[in-house]
């Protein structure tokens, strides 16, 4: 009889040491031994481990249905842990849905009475879900009408609602406001990059200088696409060499403003009206407004210019 690896050595036979190559040869074999190769689909067995995650997903909608249906948070997820099983027991449904044990066969009572879920006879009990289309039913078609009448109601007091507005009285309009802290610099950039045809602007030499020296690139972006763009400040062409500058470029007209502001005129849709800082400030702007209300800008330009272009605000400076 011959000895082999699985019987005993001889005395004083030893084993012999296999070479590097061949033992890391030996290694790697081994390696892909222990561990099963995957066939196609395995990743995804691997990835979402089964059960767990329907599990996981179903469950998180049990508030969604405490709020369209009205059932209890027990109830909702007593009901969805049976949508997920399918069939089950008092004491999986506990583990399974994290409802305490005590609680699960009072619930299961309620939503048998609901008729949402059906006993099955035996022992021990076994409780199954009734299809959710059959149960729900019911509901869905109230919510869809509940929904239709709502939507029929408000074109009504829509209807009323633009009848009474007709009729005269106050009326609401929107008007926004940016302080110091907010980019009120970036908005007036804003109000004239929106501009299609005119483009007219009221302010003092101090805004008149900030025009100059920071929209000067836009105002000339703005002219070569064809935009009209008026110039109204208290600066004369034919002495001042700023406005002398600028009226070759647009067109400069003189008027009395002395109220420290800028008033930009986009198109006759929409303006700004900001209030200027003080020269030398570490912000050109105190405060502004906006709005694309035509009627609040028909009543701004008539507080600005008069039927002889002259500043009405002069008379009421602020302080």
């Amino acid at each position: 009889m011959e000895y082999t690896e699985k019987r005993p050595r001889p005395k004083g036979v030893t084993k012999k040491k296999p070479d590097k190559v061949t033992a890391k040869q030996n290694r790697q074999n081994k390696k892909h031994q222990l561990r099963p190769k995957l066939q196609d689909g395995d990743n995804n067995k691997r990835r979402h481990f089964g059960p767990l995650h329907k599990k996981q997903d179903i469950l998180s909608l049990w508030p969604k249905i405490v709020e369209y249906i009205g059932l209890s948070e027990y109830e909702s997820k007593v009901y969805l842990s049976l949508i997920n099983l399918g069939t089950a027991g008092a004491r999986k449904l506990s583990i399974n849905c994290d409802v305490p044990r005590t609680k699960v066969y009072g619930t299961l009572k309620k939503l048998i009475d609901y008729g949402l879920v059906v006993e099955i006879p035996g022992a021990p009990k076994k409780f199954s879900p009734s299809k959710p289309r059959e149960s729900f039913d019911a509901i869905l078609n109230l919510t869809l009408e509940k929904a239709d009448d709502f939507k029929e109601i408000i074109t009504r007091l829509e209807t009323l609602y633009s009848e009474q507005s007709d009729k005269g009285g106050p009326r609401k309009k929107l008007v926004w406001y940016l302080d110091p802290t907010e980019d009120i610099r970036g908005k007036c950039s804003e109000i004239i990059r929106q501009s299609e045809q005119d483009l007219n602007i009221i302010t003092t030499e101090d805004g008149l200088e900030i025009l100059f020296n920071s929209y000067h690139r836009l105002l000339d972006e703005m002219q070569e696409q064809g935009i009209e763009i008026k110039l109204h400040s208290p600066l004369d062409p034919k002495s001042n060499p700023l406005a002398r500058e600028l009226s070759y470029i647009f067109q400069v007209q003189k008027v009395h403003v002395k109220t420290p502001i800028l008033f930009i005129n986009s198109d006759n849709k929409r303006f700004l009206l900001a209030r200027l800082a003080t020269r030398g400030s570490k912000l050109p702007f105190l405060s502004c407004m906006f709005t694309e209300d035509k009627e609040l800008l028909d009543l701004i330009h008539l507080l600005l210019l008069n039927s002889h272009n002259k500043m009405l605000l002069q008379a009421f400076p602020l302080k």
